[in-house]
């Protein structure tokens, strides 16, 4: 395997189902600029160099952790993207469906972990409690962040906790899109940022969209939703969470679009909801 330094937090076969092909570009969003601007391609967007770089005996190594995020759902993502499209539209093989929305959950799971400034900001914390036990944290300046944990270890975990998880399909049946943010998903804890992850939502494509909720939130039943126009303050709520789940940019297939869908948060203060009180679907109970 060649050994490459661009390293991307949003993966490029993630990225190309916002890409519009029709136009040569993909359209993009900076937040913290209140920037609006477009690529021609996704080699260069959402990655950074040596993001994925880490120490191994000393020396830098910037191929393990980009072979796990190949090996969790890169190389196989048109495989598991292929069979939820066909379970959602001939309701047919509910199991062999049900663990490739899994796969395709791992992406949700590790999204915000590998986001440049979430791993800055857990360095900062390591570096602070080492200043504190130990008086010293020196930085290594081989590496840009230390990723102590791989990306296999940290999705296993996260999704071994929420297990069983159920799931919503979410269809858009309009001219409208989902929005893809820099975290590739959003996550919702059981107490605001820390504690368990309750559930996940993840716009596989620019038309569908997997929310992943665990059995600690009830027995939801496994649910197709179809957003129609009448259902336009759906489709606003999830990529309004999406928006502000993401860090620093977010992208959209469709220029006004997403244009439009900046200016409807403003002007509502949108914050967003992160689906505590969902409406896709109703669970059969709840855990007390």
């Amino acid at each position: 395997m060649q050994e490459h330094s661009n390293h991307h937090f949003v993966s490029q076969c993630h990225l190309k189902e916002f890409f519009n092909n029709e136009e040569g570009h993909i359209y993009l969003y900076d937040k913290q600029r209140n920037n609006h601007y477009k690529n021609s391609g996704t080699k260069r967007i959402f990655s950074e160099k040596d993001l994925n770089a880490k120490l191994l005996d000393d020396k830098v190594d910037r191929r393990t952790m980009e072979i796990e995020l190949q090996v969790l759902f890169e190389d196989d993502f048109a495989k598991h993207l292929a069979i939820v499209k066909q379970f959602h539209k001939d309701h047919q093989a509910i199991e062999e469906a049900y663990w490739e929305m899994n796969h395709l959950g791992l992406m949700a799971l590790v999204g915000e972990y590998r986001n440049p400034a979430y791993k800055s900001g857990l360095d900062a914390a390591l570096d602070s409690l080492k200043l504190n036990f130990t008086g010293s944290a020196e930085p290594d300046l081989k590496i840009k962040y230390q990723n102590l944990h791989g990306y296999i270890d940290v999705a296993s975990k996260l999704l071994a906790d929420m297990d069983p998880i159920t799931y919503a399909i979410v269809s858009i049946e309009t001219d409208e899109h989902f929005i893809l943010p820099d975290t590739s998903a959003f996550l919702v804890r059981e107490h605001l940022n820390v504690g368990h992850v309750m559930q996940f939502g993840l716009p596989l494509t620019d038309k569908l969209f997997l929310l992943g909720r665990s059995s600690r939130m009830g027995n939801y039943p496994t649910t197709l939703v179809r957003i129609t126009k009448q259902e336009s303050q759906l489709l606003l709520q999830i990529n309004s969470d999406l928006i502000n789940f993401a860090y620093k940019t977010v992208a959209c297939r469709d220029k006004v679009f997403l244009y439009k869908t900046i200016e409807k948060m403003r002007q509502v203060r949108y914050l967003g909801q992160y689906f505590h009180q969902s409406t896709i679907g109703k669970p059969k109970h709840s855990h007390k």
